[in-house]
């Protein structure tokens, strides 16, 4: 049952690596690469405030849909044969895709939800700046690798876990947390300061086309 949990996480990984590094840096450098429609989606979403209409169609007539629809598959084909050896650790990836395209789609779908339900994602296309808050569903690596960046304190997630917790397990999982990671914390916490920064000067960076 650990490869449940460990599932979880290896997906968290993947889409933090992936949404950075294929869909952001690899598209600047190529603007002929499949993945240059996510930058034409995130420029739908800023004019759109958050929503993408682009969600309610067939995979086969939106290149950003069918990207993303055969790269969750792929991931769960990729890794279907680890079920004879692993199988919660297969069904936590399988899991892991279905909560990917749940989630993504209706936050594009409803952004009131996506705001405060997944503040992490919605910072990523309406801060000041595009380039951070690279996970979806959870952002445990944005913490992990201090680049979580608070737009709005009054919705964002009041733990790094980006889960209701009550108050009894919220404050110490707070306290661990900053005690193991003070160095992504206090680039979290400059990340804030920054952010709230250029909102004041009413500074906006859109994403480079």
């Amino acid at each position: 049952m650990l490869g449940f949990p460990v599932a979880l996480l290896t997906a968290n990984a993947f889409e933090w690596y992936a949404h950075k590094v294929w869909l952001h840096e690899y598209p600047r450098k190529h603007r002929n690469s499949p993945f240059f429609s996510h930058i034409r989606h995130h420029k739908r979403v800023r004019l759109n405030g958050f929503e993408d209409e682009h969600y309610t169609m067939p995979m086969f007539q939106d290149q950003e849909i069918f990207n993303e629809k055969v790269a969750l598959i792929g991931l769960c084909a990729v890794f279907t044969p680890t079920v004879a050896v692993a199988p919660f650790f297969t069904a936590g990836i399988y899991y892991s895709a279905w909560q990917y395209w749940h989630k993504h789609s209706k936050a594009h779908l409803q952004p009131e939800w996506a705001r405060t339900q997944l503040p992490w994602h919605y910072d990523h296309h309406m801060n000041t700046h595009q380039d951070a808050n690279w996970c979806v569903t959870r952002p445990w690596f944005d913490y992990l690798m201090g680049t979580r960046v608070i737009g709005d304190d009054s919705v964002a997630e009041t733990n790094p876990l980006g889960m209701a917790l009550p108050d009894w397990l919220e404050r110490p999982v707070n306290r661990v947390a900053r005690r193991l990671l003070p160095k992504a914390f206090q680039r979290l916490d400059s990340n804030r300061h920054s952010e709230h920064g250029r909102r004041q000067r009413g500074e906006v960076e859109e994403i480079a086309a």
